[in-house]
């Protein structure tokens, strides 16, 4: 089942003789239980593409589906509910409220999203914290859990309102190798077996490798 599709998307960047044709025509399809990376070097549009995907800026010319509903013409407000209730983002910096516990990180989401009642939200904060391995450390503020603990905390708030699409950004970036291994493994493992979709973008060509699919981008294009 196509959750994402997206069809001749154009953005340009910057103004007068600054100004950059940073996507130039991409369009591909994601697919339900799938993992994609987007490859390729700096300046070639990797990130400006997963902000157009994450609905954080629209594009200049082209259309963006997720699921059915075509969210590239969709105003302000419409774009944040679609966000808040169909997307999770994972960054390479983990954003975590520090002054608050493991599990009130991963209750934000919902809050915000407003369709659980208090203690649903709790016992799905800790199911998703105990799905990453962190059961024992729902209580632990965010500046007592070392880096990797902090990076699958912030895969479990991603989780929180059930995605169909997962978007990550360098999501290892931070990482030795170890973590690294085990935060992708855990990316992987989740998209597979609840029927979401991850879209990577990465600068690790041995990360990129273990996706189903890899979106090669080169000059605001994609070569595949």
């Amino acid at each position: 089942m196509s959750l994402l599709r997206v069809e001749n998307l154009h953005r340009h960047l910057g103004a007068g003789d600054a100004r950059v044709h940073a996507l130039r025509g991409v369009s591909f399809t994601v697919e339900a239980g799938r993992t994609y990376a987007i490859a390729g070097h700096s300046g070639s549009g990797k990130s400006t593409l997963l902000y157009l995907l994450g609905l954080l800026d629209v594009p200049d010319e082209g259309h963006i589906w997720i699921g059915d509903q075509e969210t590239s013409l969709l105003g302000d407000e419409a774009r944040t509910a679609v966000r808040n209730a169909r997307l999770g983002f994972v960054f390479q910096f983990h954003f975590l409220l520090k002054e608050f516990t493991a599990l009130e990180n991963v209750m934000l989401p919902m809050r915000k999203l407003g369709r659980l009642a208090e203690p649903e939200m709790r016992a799905k904060a800790a199911e998703l914290l105990a799905s990453v391995d962190l059961g024992d450390k729902v209580r632990r503020l965010g500046n007592q859990l070392s880096g990797g603990e902090q990076q699958r905390v912030a895969i479990a708030r991603a989780l929180a309102n059930d995605p169909a699409l997962i978007l990550a950004d360098e999501p290892t970036g931070n990482l030795d190798q170890a973590n690294a291994d085990r935060v992708f493994a855990l990316l992987r493992d989740l998209a597979h077996k609840r029927g979401q979709a991850l879209l990577m973008v990465s600068h690790n060509p041995d990360l990129a490798s273990r996706c189903d699919h890899v979106l090669h981008m080169k000059d605001g294009r994609l070569l595949d």
